[in-house]
């Protein structure tokens, strides 16, 4: 999935690790979801300015991007290779990729809210996320690729309402380092992109959420 550190994580990173500046990771991370209003870019179809899509990108991985000029988009896809905050012409619409924004917390930066929703906590521990070496494992990293993931699944609460009806969608996934508001840390994509009706329970299985650094 495209991903990011928040600029506030890798400016507290930055100030650790070359500035002798003191940085605790949070003791419990919080998982929540991320919606655009208007989906997966359709063909032929009219977006007005401010509008928020996915693409899926040449690079097989959907993209967030904003509508900046309102307008049809083409019959036809133009190509959207997927670089860090590039400009798409599309038909008479303009969409700009928005990894900048997302890194900032910004909009289209958006939460889901309402119908029960809330962040899910996850301890930080070798127990509940992966080392390195590969999926699973419970101790101390000691792999190459710098990739940990979920040892246990991430389940949301029952929606009482619509978290995302059609026309929008949740794109994403966020990382925060509290319940409600504090410091968003990283932000992913989602493989699919999906609506989520009322009585759902969206959830990441073991291994599903998969954290890179490199």
């Amino acid at each position: 999935m495209p991903a990011g550190f928040s600029s506030y994580l890798e400016n507290k990173l930055t100030d650790l690790v070359l500035r002798a500046q003191a940085f605790s990771g949070p003791a419990t991370f919080y998982a929540g979801l991320l919606t655009c209003t208007n989906g997966i870019v359709a063909r032929s179809t009219t977006y007005a300015t401010n509008n928020s899509v996915v693409v899926l990108a040449a690079d097989g991985l959907y993209h967030l991007y904003l509508v900046t000029t309102g307008g049809q988009t083409a019959a036809s896809a133009p190509a959207y290779p997927g670089y860090a905050n590039e400009t798409i012409t599309d038909g008479a619409a303009t969409l700009k990729e928005q990894q900048s924004n997302l890194s900032q917390g910004l909009s289209p930066f958006v939460e889901v809210s309402g119908g029960s929703y809330a962040r899910v906590a996850v301890t930080a521990s070798l127990a509940n996320w992966s080392g390195t070496q590969g999926a699973g494992t419970t101790t101390a990293s000691s792999g190459t690729g710098g990739q940990s993931s979920n040892n246990a699944a991430i389940t949301f609460p029952t929606s009482t309402a619509a978290w995302a009806a059609a026309p929008v969608m949740v794109w994403g996934i966020g990382i925060w380092d509290a319940s409600s508001g504090g410091n968003e840390l990283f932000w992913g994509a989602l493989t699919t992109p999906q609506n989520i009706g009322t009585g759902n329970t969206p959830s990441f299985s073991a291994a599903q959420l998969t954290a890179t650094f490199n």
